[in-house]
């Protein structure tokens, strides 16, 4: 097996506990691995400032891949290395789909700095980050604040079933037009998430490995959700934690004891091994 040096994970349910936090025995692994140069980064569906809030919290210095890798950081010289943000028709065009196309969706708008939720999306998610309240999406996402996810959320169907209906939606051009360059996913099973097609963590491990100057036979992935599923199909070599979504387990070379049990941490000491 090629040597190691680069290992991206996936913070919730992975990376940290179910009770979100990290273990003493996962603190551990990560010292261990800057001490021996194994870079890790982590890549996260969460909003930026709360994912720089979390690596700031946890002592994280290196890349920090934020809203499913459309927003890349570097935690040590605190600046923005790469973002890959939505077009202003590309926006509008998906916000007016989710009004017509999902009657009782509510949606939230995932910016380069702030979260910003329509009234009702925050109760519909528990533990829902610190984000703005607004109706008016569209006037909040300006030229100095980019968006860079779409968030829809219902009180009564899945994100599953919204992926469905999002990819007729593109079939049929979004009803207004022609639109291409999207893609839909969810972390959690309580909304769906619509980012630019290359705003995925995927496209975020290839630049990070072409950023530190690493073959991408020298890293490894691990996650737990389809939202996941893009850096293993990158990473020479894929894992799943054990609490991991079937699809992402299937596409993994080797399954990781759970979240609960250092999974990473695991993963982290058998590179160094």
């Amino acid at each position: 097996m090629t040597r190691i040096r680069l290992v991206c994970t996936d913070l919730d349910g992975v990376l940290l506990t179910s009770a979100g936090g990290l273990t003493h025995d996962t603190r551990r692994a990560l010292a261990e691995a800057r001490a021996a140069g194994l870079q890790v980064m982590v890549a996260t569906g969460r909003p930026t400032r709360d994912a720089l809030d979390w690596a700031l919290e946890a002592g994280l210095r290196g890349l920090l891949a934020c809203s499913n890798g459309a927003v890349i950081w570097d935690t040590c010289a605190e600046r923005v290395l790469f973002d890959h943000c939505f077009t202003a028709g590309q926006l509008k065009q998906v916000l007016g789909w989710a009004e017509r196309s999902v009657p009782g969706g509510v949606l939230g708008l995932d910016t380069e700095h702030e979260l910003i939720l329509q009234p009702g999306f925050a109760d519909l998610v528990p533990d829902c980050w610190p984000h703005a309240v607004s109706a008016d999406l569209i006037g909040r996402a300006t030229a100095g604040n980019r968006a860079v996810k779409v968030l829809l959320a219902h009180p009564e169907l899945s994100p599953a079933q919204f992926a469905g209906a999002f990819a007729d939606g593109l079939a049929g051009g979004l009803a207004d037009g022609a639109v291409a360059g999207l893609r839909a996913t969810f972390s959690t099973a309580h909304f769906l998430e619509i980012s630019p097609e290359h705003a995925n963590k995927g496209q975020a491990l290839r630049w990070a490995a072409a950023h530190r100057r690493i073959p991408l036979a020298a890293t490894a992935a691990v996650g737990d959700m389809p939202n996941d599923l893009p850096m293993l199909r990158q990473a020479g070599l894929p894992a799943a934690v054990a609490n991991a979504h079937p699809e992402v387990k299937a596409a993994a070379r080797i399954l990781l004891p759970s979240n609960d049990d250092d999974g990473v941490a695991s993963l982290i000491r058998t590179i160094l091994r």
